[in-house]
């Protein structure tokens, strides 16, 4: 169980969980979690798929509660509340852009001459104006995300949820993304999730700009506050290589002192230091460059 965290003493957060889980389907419950923050701009890093699944009405909550600006998450979006952009939601193929936009601003307040001026508004605060006669089917995968922040922010509410955004973009679509989402953040508040990032990447820019992350790992909040003090250089990273010296490279770290575990994947450990400190991650690239071996992935474990 989780002790609540308490950022401020606001009447309204943005974001409160109390003793929350949804209801599990064909899995073990998770274990209840309990938040609080009045950040404008929320960051959620890891494992936040019951969250997700109850905002896009696929899940039940079975215990506790969660809010967003004082009212029931689950039915903030009805309510205008919150504006929520799944990460890969259905799209109508045949729907152009501008028709989708029009269509989901009418579905929200009944007004056809409101709708119009709402996706007007939406084309041109986010660039899509060269994508409006577009059909949904022709969008790749970075439009359709833009699509979606746009969706998201059109009846101006004020939050929005965006379900990692930038999830299997390729560096210069993610960037892309992320001035959106910056862009959103300008006019309401942005509760986002992202996987944790390895530095730099656009997942790290994008958790960089956030007041706040919370890093929920294995049903736990291991860690919060804010970005500064969450990648804070530590001791526990995790690093998978490639390349044919990957035994001579894990033995040359284990004769600096670093502590290697061998994870499931070939050329995957998690590696412990003997103490905190910014050229942590300066040897293992160096190393796993002397060795000829590519680095594919390299992040912060982080600890409770």
């Amino acid at each position: 169980m989780n002790e609540t965290v308490a950022v401020s003493d606001g009447v309204a957060p943005t974001l409160e969980l109390r003793q929350f889980a949804v209801r599990a389907q064909g899995a073990a419950a998770a274990t209840p979690l309990s938040l609080r923050s009045d950040a404008r701009r929320i960051g959620l890093v890891g494992d936040w798929a019951g969250l997700f699944l109850l905002l896009g009405g696929r899940t039940e909550i079975e215990s506790g509660s969660a809010q967003v600006l004082g009212h029931p998450l689950e039915s903030a979006i009805p309510r205008g509340i919150l504006g929520f952009a799944a990460c890969d939601a259905p799209l109508p193929g045949s729907f152009t852009v501008t028709e989708y936009l029009r269509h989901a601003a009418r579905l929200s307040h009944g007004s056809a001459s409101r709708a119009v001026h709402d996706a007007t508004r939406a084309l041109d605060r986010y660039g899509l104006v060269p994508l409006a006669k577009r059909k949904l089917a022709e969008l790749a995968l970075y439009q359709q995300r833009a699509l979606g922040i746009a969706q998201a922010t059109l009846t101006a509410p004020p939050m929005v949820c965006l379900e990692a955004p930038l999830r299997d973009l390729d560096a210069p679509s993610a960037d892309y993304i992320g001035r959106l989402c910056a862009e959103a953040a300008t006019q309401c508040r942005v509760l986002l999730s992202a996987s944790p990032p390895s530095s730099p990447s656009p997942e790290r820019s994008l958790l960089d700009a956030c007041d706040e992350l919370f890093v929920h790992k294995q049903g736990v909040l291991v860690a919060h506050g804010s970005p500064s003090a969450v990648f804070a250089a530590g001791t526990r990273y995790a690093i998978t290589v490639k390349g044919a010296q990957i035994a001579d490279f894990s033995r040359e770290l284990a004769g600096a002192g670093v502590r290697l575990e061998a994870r499931a994947q070939s050329g995957s450990f998690n590696v412990e230091f003997p103490e905190a400190g910014k050229e942590s991650t300066d040897l293992l690239l160096d190393t796993a460059l002397a060795h000829g071996l590519i680095v594919l992935e390299l992040e912060p474990l982080f600890v409770g």
